[in-house]
């Protein structure tokens, strides 16, 4: 098991990490005795505190939550040994917040999550937002719900209204997927994303050098990582996509997949 000092020093890229895995693990120490919880997490720090639970040995006193089963952003569950992940998961602090707007407002992620900045809300304690045509569903910390529900009433110059529902109660948005399939030099994870995206393979290089991609929830960040039948990509501003099976080989050695893919 690594000390606290050892995590910090082998995780830490700046003091924003610093402070992040700083937090965790007192919370982490704490939950010794009971279950706590840190903020949203984005993908990344999803990452670094996996991996920071991970060298404390304490993984099985971890998981990862944001109220629906795809979510990106997840707060860290942190618990004794004598509970498991599904109580963790039920006594989550996360609520779930409908806005309903006017049938003849059209309102982006953007313009809900722009409002909520307005507030002073803090980015970590809000999780994903779904955005549907009656509106949108907000995942937010229990800690900030009481203050939306009173003060959330416009979104730019729309008014919305707001109100809390159980988590069960999801709307999720109709979103259009697609299929695809085609052939690859390897399953590296820059040539699949390249391929399923259209991208330049450059491109695709690159997106994963700056952490845009994510692999199964978690920023990959080497491009030769091999991809397998079952994987699920996202692609910051380009959607998500799940390798759906591999084909044979092609006479030229070419590996053939299939994948569906959906809009951002």
């Amino acid at each position: 098991m690594k000390t606290r000092t050892e995590i910090l020093c082998a995780l830490a890229q700046d003091e924003d990490d610093r402070l992040l895995l700083a937090r965790l693990l007192d919370r982490l120490d704490a939950s010794e005795n009971y279950p706590t919880a840190t903020r949203f997490l984005s993908p990344r720090e999803r990452t670094l505190a996996e991996d920071a639970v991970r060298l404390a040995r304490a993984a099985s006193r971890c998981a990862f939550f944001g109220g629906w089963e795809d979510a990106e952003r997840t707060v860290a569950l942190l618990f004794p040994d004598w509970m498991d992940a599904a109580d963790a998961a039920a006594a989550a602090p996360i609520a779930l917040l409908r806005a309903e707007k006017s049938p003849a407002d059209t309102l982006s992620h953007r313009d809900y999550l722009g409002s909520l900045m307005g507030l002073q809300i803090e980015r970590a304690m809000v999780g994903d937002i779904l955005v549907h045509d009656a509106g949108a569903d907000l995942f937010v910390l229990r800690e900030a719900a009481e203050f939306l529900l009173l003060h959330f009433d416009r979104v730019g110059r729309r008014r919305i209204t707001l109100s809390e529902v159980p988590l069960s109660e999801l709307r999720r948005a109709e979103t259009a997927e697609t299929s695809g399939e085609g052939s690859v030099a390897s399953l590296r994870l820059d040539s699949v994303a390249a391929l399923i995206f259209g991208l330049p393979r450059a491109q695709a290089q690159e997106a994963v050098a700056h952490g845009s991609v994510y692999l199964n929830g978690r920023v990959c960040l080497k491009p030769d990582h091999e991809i397998a039948a079952g994987d699920r990509l996202t692609l910051r501003g380009k959607g998500r996509a799940r390798v759906e099976a591999l084909g044979g080989m092609s006479r030229k050695g070419r590996q053939f997949l299939r994948f569906t893919r959906s809009a951002p």
